[in-house]
């Protein structure tokens, strides 16, 4: 186990907006945080410290973050966010073979079917892991999305949104070149994945005449079964 580590605050300076200089916009300004990330593992360091850089970017007094390996049947990796002690768990199974492809829902979408068993139906999209530091990667990306909420820090706490967010940061965290290189700051709101990749909205054509997104829409009981049993994660006391 690696002993317990923590980011301490950079030097700060309080910047008074004038006139001619606008007030710099805190999404993309590094504050001051105060985060306890333990890993339990004996590895995975790069994505501990690409999590680590990401922490940088927000407000995080009182959050701590442990990285663990799981037994957990029928999934390759799990987490929560725990929101008694602000506490975020993330954790991936052992001897996994890689890549991976996993389906997340990503959003919602008005159905008028008569037959469906609510007014909507789920949008997913797959993602592609090639290997343990991108599961954790995703889960850290969803379940920090919670922490953010529930802090007041963002708004749109949905599971789908914190898809979004997990997706997005395991976007960049497989083009990233590891330190010293900086990571993106934490959006505002995260897009949807097929968004963000091609720059055009949802659902639009693209040049070819295709859509631009591989995304699937679902209905059935047995995708919505799925769901239930995807949401990032079972919880007792907290957000998955």
């Amino acid at each position: 186990m690696k002993p317990t580590e923590a980011i301490r605050p950079a030097a700060a300076r309080d910047v008074t907006p004038t006139t001619t200089e606008p007030a710099p916009d805190p999404a993309a300004c590094k504050v001051t945080t105060f985060v306890e990330i333990r890993n339990f593992t004996d590895a995975h360091e790069r994505a501990e410290a690409f999590i680590r850089a990401k922490c940088h970017h927000v407000r995080t007094e009182g959050l701590s973050l442990h990285i663990k390996f799981t037994r957990a049947k029928g999934r390759d990796f799990d987490g929560y966010y725990r929101l008694d002690d602000r506490r975020i768990v993330i954790a991936v199974k052992r001897r996994l073979r890689y890549p991976r492809v996993g389906e997340y829902g990503i959003a919602t979408t008005p159905t008028r079917s008569r037959v469906a068993r609510r007014p909507w139906k789920l949008v997913w999209h797959p993602g592609t892991f090639e290997s343990a530091d991108d599961l954790l990667v995703f889960a850290a990306g969803h379940e920090f999305w919670h922490f953010l909420c529930h802090t007041g820090q963002r708004t749109r706490d949905h599971e789908t949104r914190a898809n979004c967010n997990g997706f997005l940061w395991l976007n960049e965290f497989q083009r990233w070149q590891g330190p010293p290189e900086p990571v993106a700051p934490v959006a505002l709101m995260p897009p949807r994945p097929e968004a963000a990749a091609t720059g055009e909205r949802p659902g639009q054509q693209s040049r070819a005449g295709r859509p631009n997104s591989s995304v699937s829409y679902a209905t059935s009981s047995a995708r919505e079964e799925q769901w239930q049993q995807i949401e990032l994660f079972p919880h007792a006391s907290g957000h998955g």
